[in-house]
């Protein structure tokens, strides 16, 4: 029987896929607004006809059938950069690609101007308006405060933008393009929020534990050179009595 094999290399892919999301997780322990994942397993029972005092009654598989995504909120890093922007609680950040393409959503809010004086991300993206279109600052504003509805006012108190925060019914429906930023399915359509909570100054740090992560990563080596041993050992059984079947014949 084939069983201890299927069985084996069943728990060695999901445990595969799973250091592979950990590594992941790792390598964004210091990413601005991003949100850990973790593997979702399921295991299946199968009742078997045999007389292998092993397997007498019934055999497991291992099968990891998808991630779920840590919404928990990120601890905040005061950095007083003017266009340092946290959400506190819900809500998403709405950029839009210069070239056109579609919404995108983030929680990180590590925001810059480019050459034309527009609110954009670090990789360019523009940041929506409440109202739509990008976030101009003009040129003669010396200081700009953002308040905790997402409103821009220059010195003069006067506003010259307001940033559009939107939330989601289910947020775990939302697609990951990279890191930080998602877009939406038609299931999950963005709702405005009026009141966001906004803080200036502030960053929302990833909400990954990088202890427990490199804890959960020395563990699933080692179960992953268990499994390995296993096969490796079940194989030499195998050949073994593969060996004395053919002297007896």
């Amino acid at each position: 029987m084939d069983n201890t094999s299927y069985i084996a290399l069943s728990r060695q892919q999901a445990l595969w896929n799973d250091l592979e999301v950990v590594a992941n997780n790792l390598a964004n322990v210091d990413t601005t607004g991003f949100k850990g994942t973790d593997t979702l397993f399921a295991q299946y029972i199968q009742r078997v006809d045999t007389n292998d005092r092993t397997f007498r009654d019934k055999v497991a598989f291992t099968q990891d059938f998808g991630l779920v995504r840590n919404l928990a909120q990120g601890e905040f890093n005061y950095t007083n950069n003017p266009y340092d922007v946290a959400i506190q609680g819900d809500g998403y950040f709405v950029t839009d690609d210069p070239n056109g393409g579609e919404e995108r959503y983030t929680r990180a809010g590590n925001f810059t101007m480019n050459a034309d004086g527009q609110l954009v991300t670090q990789d360019g993206r523009l940041v929506q308006s409440a109202t739509g279109g990008a976030i101009t600052i003009p040129a003669e504003a010396e200081t700009i405060v953002i308040h905790g509805d997402g409103a821009l006012l220059n010195e003069n108190s006067e506003e010259v933008g307001r940033i559009r925060v939107v939330r989601f019914e289910d947020e775990r429906q939302l697609k990951q393009v990279n890191g930080t930023a998602f877009t939406a399915t038609p299931n999950t359509p963005p709702i405005d929020m009026d009141r966001p909570k906004i803080a200036q100054g502030v960053l929302e740090a990833s909400n990954v534990n990088g202890i427990v992560e490199m804890t959960s990563l020395i563990s699933l080596n080692r179960a992953y050179a268990d499994v390995t041993k296993l096969i490796q050992m079940e194989h030499e059984r195998k050949s073994k009595a593969a060996e004395v079947f053919t002297r007896q014949v």
